[in-house]
């Protein structure tokens, strides 16, 4: 798998590491699977797809009434703008699934102080997905 470059520097902190101690309790609960994070990031992105649906709708309308608008502009932009916040997106979650990769040949990942670090990259995501 080839990982974008910028997403491999060492900028992006999330707060944990790894270990081989085996002295460090496991916690199994809670438990949080990729299907936990990702239906709901795949609800958002299929709320978008219908959002950008309906506005391509309206500017269909639009072109059909005969309306002098240059309604291949709106859908460009309409595009630009989805192309660029599923980018920004993008810059939030790819550093932390990285930073989760390295050391895959240890079991154990310490995390302390994990909450607010993640409530703050939610409210930068929910900043993009929802204004």
């Amino acid at each position: 798998m080839a990982i974008p470059k910028e997403y491999l520097d060492s900028s992006f902190d999330f707060g944990f590491s790894t270990t081989d101690d085996d002295s460090v309790p496991v916690t199994l609960s809670p438990q949080v699977t990729s299907q936990d994070i990702s239906e709901p990031i795949i609800e958002r992105l299929k709320n978008l797809e219908i959002n950008l649906g309906e506005a391509l709708t309206i500017l269909e309308r639009i072109e059909n009434t005969g309306t002098p608008l240059d309604t291949d502009e709106y859908k460009a932009l309409i595009e630009k703008d989805v192309r660029d916040r599923l980018v920004a997106v993008e810059k939030l979650i790819l550093p932390l699934l990285v930073n989760l990769m390295k050391n895959p040949e240890k079991d154990t990942i310490k995390w302390p102080g994990r909450a607010p670090i993640i409530e703050k990259q939610i409210e930068k995501i929910l900043t993009i997905t929802r204004s």
